[in-house]
């Protein structure tokens, strides 16, 4: 194996949680800062909104102009159903941040890394992580190429933004701790008629799970079905025809593709865990955004979590790089405390809907099933 170079801090991940942690640390001085970049070229990247809460967020980090001119469409809140029949909304009218952002996800990704780039971030793409040994300074990472070749790099102090995949905390020995987990089928329509695709997104409770469909570029319309693996296997969900009949049985949500017609030939399926580690910090580590706790997306928090997770991981390093070690356990604590109040809101909002109370869906989601 050759040794190609050392990195000060070595982040394993380059989508959101791990860019915001490298363009923070890079902010505050320090260099020698490496993105392992693990992502497929050209994938479609699931979670297409944010919220106006972002917006200060990104005036933080420093990108917000440039956020600005890469003119993502704006998103003006959410209508809902859920509950009862009446249509809810949740605007942005009043918002002292302004109105959210309609994402085109694959190029919020790149828009990230080139801002990490442009302060200094060098990026390995197609490269994977295979293992680790501990050294002197910190760790030696062990990784892979497309091609199949293998090379290493040292780093002092590594974070984990691999998604929930987990690879180098669990290599460490972190455990995943589970809470119920859903399943997303996807599917993307066109506009074929004159009728303007809302700029609001669109969620929908229904017997089997419930509808979540955004504004997506190009006047697309990304429509979800969140369920479980039990429901998608008795209703034999992976079939198109199947997904379409059940989205045609829907009250409101087959209202939104009226004049739309379907582009995929088959349904984009994304599993939705929701999970925290046991351990997210270990000497020399962390980990942050989806492979530190990942989110049941019905919260709408996965996104701004992520980056948020990531700028307070570099104030964490910054304080290690200056021996204050305590503050490791103390974002561990911080990470526990966010995740407990995620599973208090997730309760929350599954506990609004009692329509459907036989529902094996519904009684999962109540933790019914497990008494």
């Amino acid at each position: 194996m050759d040794l190609v170079s050392d990195y000060s801090v070595v982040i394993i991940g380059a989508g959101p949680a791990g860019c915001s942690c490298a363009i923070s640390i890079l902010n505050a001085g320090v260099a020698n800062v490496t993105l392992v970049d693990t992502s497929k070229t050209g994938k479609f990247h699931i979670g297409e909104s944010i919220p106006p809460e972002m917006n200060p967020i990104l005036r933080q980090l420093g990108i917000s102009e440039a956020f600005l001119a890469q003119k993502h469409e704006p998103c003006f809140g959410s209508c809902s159903y859920w509950g009862n029949e009446k249509r809810g909304y949740n605007d942005s009218i009043l918002s002292p941040f302004g109105h959210g952002w309609h994402l085109n996800r694959s190029q919020f990704n790149q828009f990230l890394v080139n801002e990490a780039v442009v302060r200094g971030a060098k990026v390995l793409s197609g490269h994977i992580y295979q293992s680790s040994t501990t050294t002197e300074r910190g760790y030696q990472l062990n990784l892979k190429s497309k091609a199949g070749a293998s090379s290493s790099i040292e780093a002092d102090f590594v974070v984990d933004a691999s998604g929930a995949r987990s690879i180098f905390a669990t290599d460490k020995g972190s455990k995943k701790q589970h809470e119920t987990p859903l399943v997303c089928l996807a599917l993307r329509f066109k506009n074929k008629g004159l009728r303007e695709v809302s700029k609001l997104t669109h969620l929908e409770s229904v017997e089997n799970g419930w509808w979540y469909a955004a504004r997506i570029p190009n006047e697309q319309l990304l429509v979800t079905l969140y369920t479980n693996a039990e429901t998608v296997k008795k209703l034999r969900l992976n079939n198109l025809k199947n997904w379409i009949k059940l989205l045609q049985q829907s009250p409101n949500t087959h209202q939104w593709i009226a004049q739309m017609e379907p582009i995929d030939q088959k349904l984009l399926g994304f599993p939705a865990q929701s999970f925290c580690l046991d351990k997210v910090v270990g000497e020399n580590w962390l980990a942050i955004g989806d492979a530190a706790s990942a989110y049941d997306p019905i919260t709408s928090q996965g996104i701004i979590k992520a980056i948020t997770q990531g700028m307070r991981a570099a104030e964490i390093i910054g304080h290690c790089k200056i021996g204050a070690i305590e503050a490791l356990p103390y974002f561990q604590k911080e990470v526990m405390l966010q995740y407990d109040q995620y599973k208090e809101a997730r309760q929350h909002f599954y506990c609004l809907e009692q329509r459907w109370l036989q529902s094996q869906f519904w009684r999962e989601m109540h933790g019914l099933s497990r008494t």
